[in-house]
């Protein structure tokens, strides 16, 4: 179902982004980079106390006098971390999970220049890796495993600053738990929502955009 999902995603982003060759001199592209702050929902850890960073591209066009379709790609890296060094239980895993998000946005400008966005990003993994809140490297073969492919939802806001630059807020939530598989250790921490039990990212992207 999440791969059925994804691919759906990939052709309504194309078909948004590639309508009407015609009509090509109405795009517009730029570039995005921020940072993030993130946690993972069902590991037994609150806060978001993950530092990372985003960067990437995107591409829009304008459909009516207020909406924008927008398409980015961008590379995101996101997790969990323990909140503080001082914490030697081990039994809390340390999460970092990078990963290129493929989103589309609807823009809304209820301001010249200001909107809200609404969209679903695609997620490929590309890195990951688990430490216990000391440090140790664990051993992935008793750890449930990770999805190649995610899929969340993402609510954000833009404000130019001026006719190029602008600042971006987004927040960003997993609709499907990003493990696969199940382990013991993790049954008691599992977070459900909507299709299933299991650990969710959960983070804010903030940054700048310049739009040529």
């Amino acid at each position: 179902m999440r791969t059925k999902i994804f691919l759906f995603a990939i052709v309504l982003s194309i078909s948004y982004l590639s309508v009407n060759n015609v009509y090509s001199q109405e795009f517009k592209a730029g570039l995005l980079f921020g940072g993030v702050v993130s946690q993972v929902d069902g590991d037994a850890m609150g806060g978001f106390n993950k530092l990372g960073a985003m960067g990437g591209m995107f591409a829009n066009r304008k459909i009516s006098p207020k909406g924008v379709i927008q398409g980015e790609l961008c590379y995101v890296m996101k997790g969990s971390r323990v909140q503080s060094s001082k914490n030697t239980n081990f039994n809390k895993r340390e999460v970092t999970a990078n990963y290129v998000d493929l989103s589309l946005y609807y823009k809304y400008f209820f301001d010249e220049n200001a909107n809200i966005k609404l969209g679903i990003v695609p997620s490929v993994l590309i890195y990951h890796d688990e430490k216990t809140a000391g440090g140790l490297e664990q051993d992935a073969s008793n750890l449930p495993g990770f999805r190649k492919i995610n899929m969340l939802l993402s609510i954000g806001a833009e404000y130019f600053l001026n006719q190029h630059l602008f600042a971006t807020l987004s927040f960003n939530y997993s609709l499907f738990s990003f493990r696969s598989g199940s382990a013991t250790f993790y049954d008691k921490d599992y977070y459900h929502f909507i299709f299933e039990d299991g650990q969710y990212h959960n983070y804010f992207t903030i940054g700048l955009g310049y739009q040529f």
